[in-house]
């Protein structure tokens, strides 16, 4: 998980050519939501909004970075993610499907009425992989302190010290304070206090270190660039090489933060970075690997 740049006023111009009237029909429906202090309606707007939020992610899930078409043919693939659930709120995690997950910490009530206010709001959209929505996501949302019951905006609600990162601009914590990778191993990046609980959650609640998938693209990544880190530490990196490594901070990559989380691996120690570049370029050739490549 990355942070994209978000600026409200420039996303409203990109929905507007979508539809003109989507804000007035969204401000009209959020003033009937607050004063029934609950969601409720037969037929959603979000849908409208989805290429907007694939943009400004590069057409990546914003929770495990994979990377799937265009606006043309990938709007099936991805969904439109409510931050902080548009309803209901289920406590997480629970035994039934998450039955060997447990914390030493309170990780938050249920909430019947969730956040219905911010069905609506720029603020609480991403666009979202299938998987990590649908499968993981779905109406979770773990908080450390007392869960936001007025309506109130982004940075009201950081009061409830959210385990989850919302990492379209500023209003959150850099989503790599949180979370960083050893080769494809997602790790919490902080060393104790809410934002090591917070990397560690995250890394659990989308399950990044148990999909294979996320596994395989990460070592391909890792195994595209290894070579270029390599020849640079040797002294030997051509023209072409150096470029590759500028191209390693790009935000439209795949698995951008496990490729910077590399890179700053490789030039810290060279000897190291050479072992995982080895060991993902293995892993990224055998489909029928089970395991992550570890060191």
């Amino acid at each position: 998980m990355i942070r994209y740049s978000f600026d409200t006023a420039a996303a409203l111009a990109e929905i507007a050519k979508l539809d003109p009237k989507w804000k007035s029909k969204a401000d009209k429906r959020t003033v009937k939501f607050v004063k029934a202090r609950a969601y409720s309606e037969k037929s959603s707007l979000w849908s409208t909004i989805k290429p907007v939020y694939m943009g400004l992610q590069c057409n990546k899930c914003v929770f495990c970075e994979r990377q799937f078409e265009n606006e043309r043919y990938g709007k099936i693939e991805f969904d439109v993610e409510h931050f902080r659930p548009k309803s209901s709120v289920k406590a997480w995690p629970d035994a039934t499907a998450h039955p060997a997950l447990a914390y030493g910490y309170d990780t938050g009530p249920a909430s019947v009425s969730g956040y219905y206010w911010l069905a609506y709001d720029l603020e609480n959209y991403a666009a979202s992989c299938k998987a990590c929505n649908s499968a993981l996501k779905s109406n979770y949302f773990p908080v450390g302190d007392a869960r936001g019951q007025a309506a109130v905006g982004f940075k009201a609600l950081l009061k409830e010290k959210p385990f989850l990162c919302y990492p379209l601009g500023d209003l959150d914590a850099d989503p790599e304070d949180l979370v960083s990778f050893v080769a494809t191993i997602a790790t919490p990046k902080a060393k104790d206090g809410h934002a090591r609980e917070r990397g560690q959650i995250i890394i659990d609640f989308f399950d990044l270190n148990g999909r294979d998938v996320l596994h395989q693209q990460r070592a391909q990544m890792i195994a595209m660039v290894g070579g270029a880190l390599a020849a640079h530490a040797a002294g030997t990196a051509t023209a072409t090489d150096e470029e590759v490594i500028k191209k390693i901070d790009n935000a439209a990559l795949p698995h951008a933060s496990c490729l910077r989380s590399f890179k700053r691996q490789f030039e810290a120690d060279p000897a190291t970075g050479q072992r995982i570049w080895d060991k993902c370029r293995l892993y990224a050739m055998d489909q029928t690997a089970s395991a992550p490549p570890v060191l």
